[in-house]
């Protein structure tokens, strides 16, 4: 079901700066084909095929996503139809004309979620969009962007051009710098110990098998918690690029009454039950720690609990974590050092498209 329509224009300043640095409307990740009025018309197999009748999802207005795939959008194509179509719904939605253009991902660039599953069995034939060189080089320029590659071809079911540069969000848990050093160092090291047997607890946990993983995709100019900076640099995976935050008080509970509340999403989603594994592992092997997978409305109300000392360990996305440092709206009145603790997931975005039209 579309909820939202707002028509949205390339801003013209930002339009003749990329022109005069050689990147034009370029091809990209994209789109669906459907509208009788808009977009059945079309042939889309890049967003530079995108125009203004064209109804684009980036991700439901509001989610945390959308910002940056809004951004990616504007680098690759003059303007578009703004509509919001939740992810379960972009099947039905282009069968029915009412959607152009929708999203897939690859959770940790390997798993395909159920609901781009149902996408690619309800459209017959699901495109995923190409990206041209200009419009990749475009959002590696923009610092704002993490852009990495993602391999469509393992998606069942839909017609891809295989790997596409993809706008990512990176997935860590921050702490305050003044966590105590024992809980955060006990946490990382139970987790570690438990490594091999962390798939068994979710899925999603099985790429923290290798060592490289924990430290992935970690944020520029956010400092790591003291005790996760001592951790990593003893498992050997510490960079001297990495920064470590001031140092925090000793000590923990000790005798299992140390509580460690982590909070990431709702509970219908895979973080929610990844962290609920996270947390079954620790608590399975140590007696130092209780770790409580908590629920959350969102990244602001998880900063707000570290604010307010409500939760331990929270997670956030690369996006939101360069507006804490920025101190952009609310987050201007975090009262807080944050210091990141351990990587998480990727979301590797993409666009796509039904390629029957």
């Amino acid at each position: 079901m579309v909820e939202e329509r707002t028509y949205i224009s390339k801003d013209t300043t930002r339009r003749s700066l990329l022109a005069a640095a050689g990147v034009g409307t370029a091809t990209a990740l994209a789109g669906c084909i459907g509208g009788q009025s808009s977009g059945s018309d079309q042939d889309l197999e890049s967003l530079s095929d995108i125009n203004s009748d064209t109804r684009v999802s980036p991700t439901p207005s509001g989610s945390g996503t959308a910002p940056a795939l809004e951004r990616a959008l504007d680098h690759a194509t003059d303007d578009y139809e703004r509509v919001s179509t939740s992810y379960g719904e972009q099947g039905n939605a282009m069968n029915e004309n009412q959607l152009d253009v929708g999203v897939g991902t690859l959770m940790n660039f390997g798993i395909v979620p159920s609901w781009l599953q149902e996408t690619a069995s309800t459209v017959d034939n699901l495109r995923v969009l190409d990206v041209s060189d200009e419009t990749e080089q475009a959002w590696n320029d923009d610092d704002r962007l993490l852009i990495q590659s993602a391999d469509t071809s393992q998606i069942d079911n839909v017609d891809t051009p295989g790997e596409v540069p993809a706008p990512t969000f990176a997935y860590n848990f921050v702490c305050r710098g003044d966590l105590e050093y024992d809980t955060v160092y006990t946490f990382l090291e139970t987790m570690y110990e438990q490594r091999q047997q962390l798939a068994d607890y979710h899925g999603l946990l099985g790429t923290f098998e290798e060592d490289e993983f924990w430290v992935k995709n970690m944020y520029d100019g956010v400092p790591f918690h003291p005790a996760a900076a001592d951790f990593y640099e003893e498992i050997g995976v510490w960079s001297d690029e990495y920064e470590r935050a001031d140092g925090s008080s000793s000590g923990s509970g000790g005798s299992g009454e140390t509580t460690v509340r982590m909070r990431t999403s709702d509970s219908t989603t895979t973080a929610y039950s990844a962290n609920q594994g996270m947390a079954s592992a620790v608590n399975d092997g140590t007696d130092d720690l209780f770790v409580e997978a908590q629920t959350s409305q969102g990244t602001e109300a998880n900063l707000g609990a570290l604010n307010d000392e409500t939760a331990e360990m929270v997670y956030i996305q690369n996006w939101s974590a360069q507006e804490v440092q920025e101190g952009a709206g609310n987050y201007s009145e975090l009262d807080f050092e944050m210091a990141q603790v351990v990587h998480f997931y990727d979301l590797p975005w993409f666009f796509i498209a039904d390629g029957g039209n």
